[in-house]
């Protein structure tokens, strides 16, 4: 069996920044198994696989260790490809079916727009160990879902932390999102993600943690459209706005590697 396979880097106009995803265009479901050998295969924070239905795309996310509930960069990654590849014209909607529900993207110029939950915190203590872990004092700390925010008095405090992760995965979590209200001109919040429990000790850019970052820090700033900028070394981009109880999540995308997986 030979499938499809793209490399592109996601929430970045830039090659080799933003968050890089692979992206597997199947005509039929295969094994997790195998989707999750794959996935440990291409070795990086996820791996997408999309394979066509009557009304839109099956879609499900994989980093190296674990399937994912939900991945905005590997969505907007896929979106691209079926634009770029002409399996969906400009001018349609992509829609993806997802452990998370229904979920879409409209190409918008060199912008994808996506359609996804929202996830507001929830004012919560950090689980025992996880602030020393971080190395950062909270000003706020809350949870969404399975994964914890954490606020801090600072962009620099954000861009310049060094977590132990060793100690991390020592802690009952899922993810944890460090975020402060910018300093830098042009950019609302920063924000980085930490996410050792599923194989991936910093993800680069994480969409789905803007569905808990645009509407907090929507209320905190008092404003409806955001920009953000996630801290890694990578870096990346992203225009975010809530709406009700999802959040527009605004980005773009580069392919950088096109291929056959012969496996």
């Amino acid at each position: 069996m030979t499938t499809r396979i793209y490399q592109v880097d996601a929430f970045t106009g830039t090659p080799f920044s933003g968050n890089p995803a692979a992206i597997c265009l199947l005509s039929k479901s295969q094994p997790a198994q195998w989707m999750q050998q794959v996935a440990a295969e291409m070795n990086l924070s996820e791996t997408a696989f999309l394979w066509p239905l009557s009304d839109g795309y099956s879609l499900r996310w994989f980093s190296p260790i674990t399937e994912v509930d939900l991945c905005g960069h590997a969505t907007l990654a896929s979106a691209h490809i079926l634009w770029q590849s002409g399996r969906l014209d400009a001018t349609q909607t992509a829609v993806f079916h997802t452990k998370s529900g229904q979920l879409t993207a409209v190409l918008d110029g060199s912008w994808i727009e996506m359609n996804f939950p929202a996830t507001p915190p929830e004012t919560a203590e950090l689980p025992s160990g996880l602030q020393a872990a971080l190395g950062v004092d909270p000003i706020y700390t809350a949870r969404f879902g399975q994964k914890y925010m954490v606020v801090v008095d600072g962009e620099q405090i954000v861009r310049e932390m060094q977590p132990n992760f060793a100690a991390m995965r020592q802690i009952q979590a899922r993810a944890v999102c460090v975020t402060s209200r910018a300093t830098t001109a042009g950019i609302d919040f920063v924000s980085r993600n930490f996410v050792p429990w599923i194989g991936i000790d910093e993800d680069p850019v994480t969409g789905s943690a803007h569905c808990c970052l645009a509407p907090y820090w929507a209320q905190q700033l008092g404003k409806e459209d955001l920009i953000a900028y996630q801290a890694s070394a990578r870096g990346g981009l992203l225009k975010v706005r809530p709406s009700g109880d999802r959040v527009i999540l605004r980005g773009q995308a580069v392919t950088v590697l096109e291929g056959e997986l012969m496996a």
